[in-house]
C-alpha cells in the first residue's frame, strides 16, 4: 500500500490519441490516480 508522499511505481499506459504515458509526464505535478477494475465487466 502507498502512503502519502510515496512515488508511484512504474506504469506505462495509453491516452485517448493512443500516445504513451508514463509516470515522467506528470512529474512535478500532483495528483490522483484512481482505476476501477470493475468497471466494465458487468459484475
Amino acid at each position: 500500500m502507498l502512503e502519502v508522499g510515496d512515488r508511484i511505481p512504474d506504469f506505462a499506459l495509453r491516452d485517448p490519441q493512443r500516445e504513451e504515458v508514463t509516470q515522467e509526464y506528470f512529474e512535478g505535478s500532483i495528483g490522483v490516480m484512481a482505476f476501477y477494475p470493475m468497471a466494465f465487466s458487468g459484475g
